[in-house]
């Protein structure tokens, strides 16, 4: 028998972003998941409540945190469920069993969301619309990420999954950043290049939770084609008058300085 507890706590995270779905995924291993709020685009009141003015941001009674990776790990370390007497905890299974094991999961974390994750925005954002296709910046971008894969996928080669012998909060991260790119982007000549990460890519995007919030895995034959870049006006109207206010300020200002 499983006691659960209605949790108190809010997650809000920006719609359409890769690391959303791969936040939403890691949720769905917690007993006690946050309350999840998909926004457009943060409003100025929402991100009141950020210490960095960004998504996503997590409430917590009365307690706020923002930063990707922070809320994770929060959400991981305090989640814990107590089935038929026997104490599951979330932490053992997805950052490992002591401080030793965690850092080594931190290290990867950390390189993935720094080093492969904007790479991977950059991708995605030219191919899927939200940026002018530029072909070169696009190839350099690929053959970027590519180099850090095939550095990966050396380390891998005698090594099931990343830091363990099962599949960690890592294995999960690095999986959904290139979901995407292994439906869209990644011919065989790209998978070829990587086996190993390819090896692990599988494993993690057959596992049922994930297949729930990513769908299908399935090889891309031929790179899709780009999207045509559309402008958001509303967008685009409320940068203008946030310079315009912020001119103003300023002029304010230099007159109140003389």
């Amino acid at each position: 028998m499983v006691t659960l507890e209605t949790s108190n706590e809010i997650l809000i995270l920006l719609k359409d972003d890769i690391f959303t779905k791969f936040t939403i995924l890691i949720t769905k291993f917690l007993p006690l998941p946050p309350k999840i709020i998909l926004l457009d685009s943060p409003t100025k009141e929402i991100l009141s409540f950020s210490q960095t003015k960004t998504l996503p941001i997590l409430k917590s009674s009365d307690i706020f945190f923002s930063g990707a990776l922070p809320i994770l790990k929060y959400l991981i370390h305090s989640s814990k469920d107590i089935s038929d007497g026997i104490n599951m905890d979330n932490r053992q299974i997805l950052l490992g069993k002591n401080e030793k094991e965690e850092a080594k999961v931190d290290s990867w974390l950390n390189f993935i969301f720094y080093k492969i994750f904007p790479i991977v925005w950059e991708l995605e954002a030219q191919l899927y619309g939200k940026k002018k296709f530029d072909i070169r910046k696009f190839e350099l971008a690929l053959n970027d990420l590519l180099e850090i894969l095939v550095d990966i996928n050396q380390y891998l080669e005698l090594k099931p999954f990343l830091t363990d012998n099962h599949v960690q909060l890592n294995d999960i991260m690095l999986t959904s950043a290139l979901f995407n790119l292994y439906n869209d982007i990644f011919t065989q000549n790209e998978l070829n290049l990587i086996p190993n990460v390819i090896r692990v890519f599988k494993f993690v995007a057959n596992m049922r939770l994930f297949k729930m919030v990513f769908g299908e895995a399935i090889p891309c034959k031929k790179v899709k084609k780009h999207l045509p870049f559309v402008e958001k006006i509303n967008e685009k109207k409320e940068i203008i008058e946030e310079k315009n206010e912020n001119k103003k300020k300023r002029n304010k200002k230099n007159k109140d300085n003389k």
